[in-house]
């Protein structure tokens, strides 16, 4: 007998956009799945934040999508990752609901495609600073390189993902790496939407796609709790908290739609057990 969770929907959050390709990967993968999508417009990015404000935004988050009724949690915001998983996870054990990141299964899909044991990763500054996919990568014996692609966000948010412009940005950042990996994370959720690109500029290198190994893992979590949906076609709901118009606008490029419905939501406290982290 299913689990009576079961049909609730999966709580995705980023600080804006960029978890749409999340969103999207988890779509086409299980598309029986219902999906709560927010993004905290009001506060992006979070890349530019201390650890201890981005876990702050993020227990607001996934209280309020936990007030909603989820019965997963996927943070689909590399930054958030690194400082709130820990955090977040521990909560989720407690309610009984899958809590996952975006680092993790991409750093795990990337060491078992890797064949020399060099891997790079492109990322923002922020989670190139943060240096949560180096340990993770050098826990797991690959020789790694971080290189910050920041130009890259502002490409996929304009939707000018090929083409002469974005050639010419990726070669001048690509151009810098210098340990000839075979193997490349897109460690920014953004990212995707320039694969193309920048597969043709690395021709020889196998790129790593977080959104769709994030994607795979939730599968996985959710096949393993029981908590997978029977239905063949599963409802989308977006919740913003500022600028719904430019969300819907650039989320177009992301989901190759207008998101729909909208919503325009304020985080408030955190209620518990997420207060609890803030004590």
């Amino acid at each position: 007998m299913p689990n009576s969770s079961s049909n609730l929907p999966i709580g995705v959050f980023d600080s804006g956009i960029g978890g749409l390709t999340v969103l999207s990967a988890i779509q086409a993968l299980v598309p029986g799945e219902s999906l709560l999508y927010l993004g905290d417009t009001a506060r992006v990015p979070y890349g530019t934040r201390s650890p201890e404000t981005v876990q702050r935004y993020a227990e607001r988050v996934a209280s309020h999508l936990w007030n909603r009724g989820v019965k997963a949690l996927v943070i689909a915001c590399n930054t958030a990752s690194t400082y709130a998983l820990e955090p977040l996870s521990h909560v989720g054990k407690k309610l009984g609901i899958p809590v996952l990141g975006v680092i993790e299964p991409g750093v795990q899909e990337a060491l078992a495609a890797t064949k020399n044991g060099r891997i790079a990763i492109l990322g923002t500054e922020g989670t190139v600073q943060g240096g949560r996919y180096q340990a993770l990568l050098e826990q797991g014996g690959a020789n790694v390189e971080a290189l910050a692609c920041p130009l890259f966000v502002s490409l996929a948010e304009e939707g000018w993902t090929e083409g002469p412009i974005a050639t010419a940005v990726a070669k001048r950042y690509l151009e810098n790496l210098k340990s000839e990996p075979d193997t490349v994370i897109l460690g920014c959720t953004h990212y995707p939407l320039l694969a193309p690109t920048i597969q043709r500029l690395l021709p020889a290198v196998t790129l790593i796609d977080s959104a769709q190994a994030t994607a795979r893992s939730l599968h996985l979590a959710l096949d393993g709790s029981r908590l997978l949906t029977k239905r063949q076609q599963g409802t989308v709901r977006f919740l913003v908290t500022d600028n719904v118009e430019r969300f819907c606008r650039s989320g177009a490029a992301f989901l190759g739609q207008t998101p729909n419905p909208v919503e325009l939501v304020d985080l408030t406290e955190p209620s518990a057990p997420f207060s609890e982290l803030q004590q």
